[in-house]
């Protein structure tokens, strides 16, 4: 069985947003305050791994320093696993910063390993990560050669125990005891381990040394649990530098929606909402969401409708990473479109609505659908936007009277002289709910030419309630 070891040593680095490359960088130990990852412009100022947070500094005045934070890598690991699971299945997470994936099912679908690993190589370079790898005929061969930097793939048995027989214990899966028990009888690498008689181990060790060399030459079985995709996107992003002003997101954001356009796309689906959530420093997160009526996966459309949101979103302190989280993900429908229409281009309905409420808010943006009331300000009532009429005959769509265009909020009293053209309709509705109404409609005519819809009550005063268009 032939396997493949991704390991991924600056894992949290390479998930910082960064838009000054010349910047040094360095994550650092909690702990010990030592250097556990640096990008290349600290190792240029001679900076190395494993040295003290107190030299490090001493040797580059403007080392921006980040805690490790275990909990990231391992959101990381998920979202490549995830990534990966696109071109390869029986993917494994052994976090924080490695996947191990079993290659020989892959081969009958790629026809040979140099094929699997080039389809393979093209799908990871395009997260921008730094990564070691190795292949192997155990999971552990596998791991300590792609841990000690072989970077070699290969089916060849011999090569890969040439390889593997120089390697230190440090870089095994053994313990310090363990190790330093081998080191006092003179075994100090891999090779010479793997000489001793497990007759001779046997006696002198515990069980565990006996199942570590079994598995790692592939004599015993190494239980394995493989990933299994969740269908959703969900991703962090931290950012290298304090954002104040919210136009500057648009950057770190666009890498993400790009994400989003990729994991949609190779579903063939769209997503109509998206949660974005503004991690500040030192205060509560700032939580908003983004909607498509029509459903987008590309991720020019999200940011212009995340842009527009936005405009109207003030932070009280200034954002140091961002999540976002997409939701209502279903497949694609595409409408029919005539290619020969004149409106060939213009947007939809759909996304018309989608710009509106990302403008000015869900809550501010309706359709309008009538009502069963023969009362004019009554007759009609907000909707969601574009939803279809109900097929319930309304009292009013099958009435043969005219209707003017532009209903006023409030009736306004008549002022000047007006002819009566049309006239009267009376309207005597509203008894049951206690708001009564008794009016004569007409249809008159100002001096100028406006045409008018008034009504008269019973006490003979005259009120204009609409306008014809």
């Amino acid at each position: 069985m032939l396997w493949l070891y991704l390991h991924f040593p600056c894992l949290q680095l390479d998930s910082l947003y960064q838009a000054d490359e010349q910047l040094p960088v360095a994550i650092v130990h909690g702990r010990n305050s030592d250097v556990l990852q640096l990008n290349q412009h600290a190792l240029n100022a001679g900076i190395k791994k494993g040295m003290g947070l107190g030299s490090a500094a001493a040797l580059c005045h403007n080392l921006q320093v980040i805690a490790y934070d275990e909990k990231q890598e391992k959101n990381k690991l998920s979202q490549i696993a995830q990534w990966l699971y696109l071109v390869t299945a029986d993917i494994s997470l052994l976090p924080p910063n490695g996947l191990l994936l079993r290659v020989s099912h892959m081969l009958s679908l790629y026809q040979g390993l140099e094929n699997y690993w080039q389809v393979l190589q093209q799908h990871l370079d395009k997260l921008a990560l730094t990564y070691q790898f190795s292949s192997g005929y155990s999971p552990y061969a596998a791991r300590l050669l792609a841990v000690s930097g072989t970077n070699q793939l290969t089916d060849d048995q011999h090569q890969l125990h040439r390889l593997l027989n120089p390697l230190p214990l440090q870089v095994s899966e053994l313990s310090r005891k363990v190790i330093n028990h081998l080191n006092r009888v003179g075994v100090q690498s891999i090779g010479e381990l793997l000489r001793l008689p497990l007759s001779d181990i046997a006696r002198r060790f515990d069980i565990e040394l006996v199942t570590y060399i079994g598995r790692l030459q592939g004599q015993l079985k190494h239980p394995v649990d493989f990933y299994h995709p969740p269908e959703q996107f969900k991703h962090y992003l931290e950012l290298m530098f304090e954002i104040s002003n919210l136009e500057y997101l648009q950057k770190p954001l666009l890498n993400v929606f790009r994400l989003l356009e990729q994991f949609l796309q190779f579903r063939d689906k769209r997503s109509g909402q998206l949660n974005i959530e503004l991690h500040l420093r030192d205060a509560d997160s700032v939580h908003f969401q983004v909607h498509s009526a029509e459903g987008a996966y590309r991720a020019k459309q999200w940011l212009e409708l995340s842009q527009l949101t936005l405009e109207s979103i003030k932070v009280s302190a200034p954002v140091v990473a961002i999540s976002v989280e997409a939701k209502q993900i279903r497949a694609n429908d595409f409408s029919m479109m005539d290619m020969f229409s004149k409106h060939c281009g213009a947007i939809s309905a759909n996304e018309l609505v989608s710009r509106l409420q990302a403008k000015l808010g869900k809550n501010k943006v309706h359709g309008i659908e009538l009502v069963n009331d023969h009362r004019p300000e009554l007759a009609n009532a907000c909707c969601p936007p574009l939803q279809k009429p109900s097929q319930k005959k309304s009292l009013v769509s099958g009435h043969s009277s005219l209707r003017p265009s532009f209903i006023l909020p409030r009736p306004l009293p008549v002022t000047e002289k007006i002819n009566i053209q049309h006239g009267p309709e009376r309207i005597v509705a509203g008894w049951w709910d206690k708001h009564p109404v008794i009016r004569d409609y007409f249809i008159a005519r100002t001096p100028n030419g406006q045409w008018l819809w008034v009504y008269r009550t019973p006490a003979q005063q005259w009120f204009v309630h609409g306008l014809f268009s």
